[in-house]
């Protein structure tokens, strides 16, 4: 007599944790771009004077071009953590999101270190400097940079990813440079793992 049973199931595989968030992003740039639209408009529509204008349109513009390049970081990073590989899509930092949007493919042998570090950023001649957190994914190959709010939750996940490689954790203090410099020709260098961090 022939029986029907249910057919065996081969090994299961465990999905990949995923980690972004594109709506956020997206939300972020069309407030920045709706910001700076309000910005173009504003001497056509409001006939007060320069003065007003520039009191009101440079807040505006600051903030609608903050929330374009953040909404534009936060779209565009995703962290695919898997069983044997991770894959990372994010831009280029230089205290800000820097294009191009990249992707890496890395196998867990190619991590060597993750790195966090607080960048204080010189502005002109003023007497304050601009904090921001970053973090760096040192590999074989060099280093994939992150500014702090590329995720909300991006630390926790940079240090499970830590975890899950087996890699050393660093925590490399400050580092300070000019904005304007930074923008033109990169973020500081970034201590290795043959190296000790600056004083």
């Amino acid at each position: 007599m022939l029986g029907f049973g249910p057919v065996p199931e081969g090994p299961t595989v465990a999905a990949p944790e995923v980690y972004s968030a594109p709506v956020p992003g997206a939300l972020l740039a069309v407030l920045g771009i709706v910001a700076l639209a309000l910005v173009a408009f504003m001497p056509a529509t409001f006939d007060v004077g320069w003065l007003p204008l520039a009191l009101i349109g440079l807040p505006l513009a600051a903030g609608g071009g903050c929330g374009v390049l953040m909404g534009y970081a936060v779209l565009s990073t995703r962290i695919e953590i898997a069983r044997d590989s991770l894959t990372i899509t994010a831009p280029g930092w230089r205290a800000c999101p820097f294009p191009p949007v990249r992707e890496f493919r890395l196998d867990w042998t190619d991590v060597r270190a993750v790195r966090h570090r607080t960048e204080l950023y010189r502005i002109g001649l003023l007497p304050v400097r601009l904090p921001l957190e970053a973090y760096a994914i040192e590999t074989r190959d060099g280093f994939i940079l992150f500014g702090g709010y590329y995720l909300s939750d991006l630390e926790p996940v940079l240090i499970e990813l830590a975890h899950r490689a087996d890699r050393p954790w660093c925590e490399d203090g400050e580092a300070e440079a000019g904005l304007l410099r930074t923008l033109l020709h990169g973020a500081p260098p970034w201590p290795t793992v043959e190296q000790r961090p600056a004083a």
